[in-house]
């Protein structure tokens, strides 16, 4: 059982990223069986899954060696994720593919890939907002914490994200073939791949 400095116990992540700075690799076992699927399903949004797998790879590394800057009053999910945040933001603009609507409306891989590119095509700073608030599901404080700006930044960026993804996905609403239900700014978010489990090269 991990404590504080003050003597209260921690919160499991928090006393287990203690453990591992002190180089325990059950802790760092515990730590990516909690969350590597929530890491993984944030990159699979963008990558295919081996680049996927990855990149949540690499983020358990750069676990590994920042934890002894790890503050326990911190919370454990704000310091992770902005590694992660880091990662994403540190990955350039990719293209968005350009699919013919009918590949678009027979192929579900067609849609899928063509929503990974368009959340790839983002600029890094509205990518970033838009994957953790509307994939791992931070709040805007939890978010504005991880990515070290305000909360008005944050929901700036947001709005730009859903605005050029709207865009970007064009081709895929005229495609479907009940438009009227995709047409709000969400439609990313029902159209983006649904996160599975990573392949076993995942840490």
């Amino acid at each position: 059982m991990a404590l504080s400095r003050s003597g209260v116990q921690l919160a499991p992540d928090s006393g287990d990223l203690l453990l591992v700075a002190a180089g325990d690799d059950a802790a760092l076992t515990r730590l990516v069986a909690r969350w590597r699927q929530p890491v993984y399903a944030l990159f699979e949004r963008t990558r295919e899954p081996s680049a996927a797998a990855e990149a949540t790879v690499l983020i358990f590394e750069r676990l590994v060696l920042t934890a002894s800057r790890y503050a326990p009053e911190l919370p454990f999910p704000a310091f992770l994720w902005s590694l992660v945040a880091k990662v994403i933001q540190d990955a350039k603009p990719g293209e968005v593919l350009e699919i013919p609507a009918p590949k678009l409306a027979e192929s579900v891989s067609a849609r899928t890939a063509l929503v990974r590119s368009a959340v790839a095509a983002l600029p890094a700073g509205e990518r970033s907002v838009f994957l953790l608030m509307r994939v791992a599901r931070l709040s805007v404080a939890a978010a504005a914490e991880a990515l070290g700006v305000s909360e008005t930044e944050v929901r700036r960026r947001l709005v730009r994200a859903l605005e050029n993804l709207r865009g970007f996905l064009r081709p895929l609403l005229e495609a479907s073939s009940s438009p009227p239900a995709l047409a709000g700014p969400d439609a990313a978010d029902r159209w983006a791949p649904r996160p599975g489990r990573p392949p076993a090269a995942a840490p």
